[in-house]
C-alpha cells in the first residue's frame, strides 16, 4: 500500500485515459497528532479502470503548500482553513485501490477542534512519550513506557506521570523509574521527561513504578504514590503478610512537588503506617499499593489514592482499598478492604460526598466491582450496574467527575484495543453513552483529569512504546436535544 500525505478534501483530474468512480475516504478513528505525520488518518479507496499499466491518477490535495504539504493551518471558525492548492501522481490499478492517508498537524493545532476531511471529523491529540526519549536528569533513554497518570493543577498545568522502563517492557522487578512530563498549553506539547522518583537510595530490590498521581488544592501541592520492588523479587508474589521489610515485602512510597512538578521531594516510605500491622483486619495483606492512575482530594480536604490489597505471596483474594490523609498528607492510612475483591483501582467523589471506587476485578476474571462508602472505606456498599466490559487478559480503567457527570474510561471490547470513554448521569449505575477515542490495538492503560473545566484529558497507553493525549469537551458525549 503507498503512503501518501494529506490534508483536505480529494479532489481528482482525470489523465490519459484513466476512469475513476467511487472514491471514497474512510476515516480510520485513530486522531491526528499535532506535530506528527506518521499515524495514519484514513484510507482513500478509488474504483478505477486502465487502458495501459501507464495510466495515472492525479489527487489534488487542498492544504498550505509548504514543500510536501508539512503543515496544516487551523481556521478560529470552521477549523480547518485551506489554503494553496497542490498535487501529485498516484498509480492506479485496474478495480479498486486503496492509499492509507496521514495528516501532519502543526504544533499549534487546538486539541478540542477535529480535522475534517471530506466531511468526516478525526480528532487531534498529541504525544506524551514515544521509545527511546532521553530522560534529562539521568542521561539515558527509556526503552518503554508503561502506566500513566495525570492531573490538573490549579495554575492549568498538566502532569503527567508513568514507569520509564530502561531495558525492556516488563513490570517490576525492573529497571523502572517513575517519570513525569508537563504540559503548560493544555495538553498540546510536552516538557522533556525528568525523573520524579529514583530506586537507587531506597531500601528494596530492582525498580518503582506503577505510579498514581493527585493534587491537593489547598496546600498546592503534587503527591506521587509508587510501588517499591522488595527485595525478594516481585512485589506481589513475593511480599509476604506480618512485615512491612523492604526485603520481604514491597514498599508504598511518596513523593511531593511544590512547584507544579518542577521538582520533587525525597521519598517517603508510609508502608508501615498503610500496612497497619496491629489492625487485625489486616492480618493476611501481604502488599498493598496504589491504583495506578490518579487520586483525588475531596471536598473537605482529605487526599485519596486508590488502591489494592494482595495477600500472603500473592494468594487471592485480592481487593480494593482506599489510602487517605486527613491531614494534607502529614499522615496516611488506609481503610478497610473492600470485600468484594478487585485489583487495580478508581475512585471519585459523588455529589453526596461519598466515594465509588471501581476495581478491574472482583466477582469474576471479566467483571468490574463498584462499591460505595461514606466513611472512607470504614463500610462499604456494593453497587449494582451497567456492566462495564474489560479485556480478557484485564486491564486498569480510569473515573473521572466533572460537573455532577461521571466518567470512565477503558479498552471496550474483549481485548485491548476500542479505547472509549463513557458518561453516567445516576453515579455511575448507568452509561447510556460512549465515544471511541482510539480504536487501535493497545497496552490499554489510561488517566483522566478535567481540561479548563469542561473538557476530559485523557492520557492512554496507544503501545507500551508510546503515551497518547486527547482532549475530549463534555458537549462530544451530551445527551441528544429532544425533538
Amino acid at each position: 500500500m503507498k503512503k501518501v500525505t494529506a490534508f483536505a478534501a480529494m479532489v481528482l483530474a482525470f489523465v490519459a485515459q484513466a476512469e475513476i468512480s467511487n472514491v471514497k475516504f474512510t476515516p480510520s478513528g485513530v486522531p491526528a497528532f499535532v506535530g506528527e505525520g506518521e499515524f495514519p488518518i484514513g484510507t482513500l479507496t478509488l474504483q478505477s479502470t486502465r487502458t495501459s499499466p501507464a495510466d495515472k491518477v492525479k489527487v489534488s490535495i487542498a492544504g498550505t503548500n509548504k514543500k510536501d504539504l508539512k503543515a496544516l493551518r487551523l481556521g478560529k471558525a470552521k477549523g480547518v482553513a485551506f489554503g494553496d492548492t497542490v498535487s501529485f501522481n498516484v498509480p492506479v490499478k485496474e478495480g479498486e485501490c486503496s492509499y492509507t492517508v496521514f495528516a501532519e498537524v502543526p504544533k499549534t493545532a487546538d486539541l478540542t477542534r477535529k480535522l475534517m476531511i471530506e466531511g468526516a471529523p478525526v480528532r487531534l491529540g498529541s504525544i506524551v512519550t514515544r521509545p527511546h526519549q532521553l530522560i534529562t536528569d539521568a542521561n539515558r533513554k527509556s526503552k518503554n513506557f508503561r502506566i500513566p497518570g495525570i492531573v490538573e493543577t490549579d495554575t492549568g498545568v498538566l502532569v503527567a506521570v508513568f514507569d520509564n522502563r530502561f531495558h525492556h517492557a516488563g513490570d517490576l522487578p525492573a529497571d523502572i523509574t517513575v517519570g513525569v512530563s508537563i504540559s503548560k498549553d493544555k495538553g498540546v506539547t510536552w516538557s522533556p521527561i525528568r525523573t520524579a522518583i529514583d530506586y537507587k537510595d531506597l531500601p528494596g530490590g530492582h525498580g518503582i513504578g506503577d505510579p498514581a498521581i493527585l493534587f491537593d488544592p489547598v496546600k498546592k501541592r503534587l503527591w506521587i504514590a509508587a510501588l517499591r520492588a522488595p527485595k525478594s523479587g516481585h512485589p506481589i508474589w513475593k511480599s509476604e503478610k506480618g512485615t512491612i521489610s523492604p526485603e520481604k515485602c514491597g514498599q508504598f512510597i511518596l513523593a511531593y512537588s511544590d512547584n507544579d512538578g518542577k521538582t520533587w521531594s525525597k521519598p517517603i516510605n508510609i508502608t508501615e503506617s498503610v500496612k497497619r500491622l496491629k489492625d487485625a483486619d489486616t492480618a493476611e495483606w501481604g502488599l498493598l499499593f496504589q491504583g495506578p492512575g490518579a487520586g483525588i482530594a475531596m471536598t473537605d480536604g482529605t487526599l485519596v489514592f486508590p488502591a489494592q490489597i494482595w495477600g500472603h505471596m500473592g494468594k487471592a483474594p485480592h481487593h480494593g482499598v482506599l489510602v487517605y490523609s486527613k491531614d494534607h498528607g502529614e499522615t496516611w492510612t488506609s481503610s478497610k478492604a473492600m470485600p468484594w475483591g478487585g485489583s487495580e483501582s478508581t475512585v471519585a467523589q459523588l455529589p453526596d460526598g461519598s466515594l465509588l471506587l471501581n476495581t478491574r476485578e472482583g466477582g469474576g476474571p471479566a467483571t468490574r466491582i463498584t462499591a460505595r462508602t461514606t466513611d472512607l472505606g470504614e463500610t462499604w456498599t456494593k453497587v449494582e450496574t451497567d456492566k462495564l466490559r474489560q479485556p480478557g487478559n484485564l486491564c486498569q480503567a480510569a473515573y473521572l467527575m466533572l460537573n455532577g457527570k461521571l466518567y470512565f474510561s477503558n479498552p471496550d471490547s474483549g481485548r485491548r484495543d476500542t479505547m472509549t470513554l463513557r458518561v453516567s448521569e445516576d453515579n455511575g449505575v448507568t452509561w447510556p453513552r460512549k465515544l471511541v477515542y482510539d480504536p487501535r490495538a493497545c497496552a490499554g492503560y489510561s488517566s483522566t483529569c478535567p481540561v479548563e473545566g469542561n473538557s476530559i484529558g485523557i492520557i492512554y497507553e496507544g503501545t507500551s512504546d508510546y503515551h497518547y493525549f486527547v482532549r475530549i469537551p463534555e458537549a462530544d458525549l451530551a445527551a441528544p436535544a429532544a425533538q
